[in-house]
């Protein structure tokens, strides 16, 4: 399965007024203080939300634009001093099968800057 997900961390009441206007509600938070389980203390708070999951590169990429624009829509932007956001996309393949491909556009790109997303792609 080909996931799409959003870390976005920071100071509290920057992210709380991006938590309030998503599309969706977050799928896991941590508060700062909060032991990681690798033992480390968490040096700010964050949260984690789904953005899409399909097993078609190309219908990833539509539930990833859709929710983005829904975003952008609603006023939501990561390009704030206090907030970091990163788009973590992850491919799962089989044993020698081969690595699926994201394609995209400039527009696509684009929109990552305007909006202030790192860009993560692990296969």
């Amino acid at each position: 399965m080909n996931i799409a997900t959003m870390k976005v961390h920071g100071d509290d009441d920057g992210l709380a007024d991006i938590r309030d206007g998503l599309p969706t509600e977050p799928d896991s938070d941590w508060q700062k203080g909060d032991v990681k389980p690798d033992g480390r203390v968490r040096i700010d708070s964050g949260f984690y939300v789904a953005i899409g999951a399909d097993m078609n590169p190309d219908e990833l990429l539509k539930q990833l634009r859709h929710y983005l624009a829904e975003c952008q829509a609603r006023g939501i932007h990561f390009e704030r001093s206090d907030v970091a956001a990163e788009l973590r996309i992850s491919f799962t393949t089989e044993r020698g099968e081969a690595t699926p491909s994201l394609d995209f556009t400039l527009a696509d790109l684009k929109l990552f800057v305007d909006m202030g997303i790192n860009l993560s792609i692990i296969a």
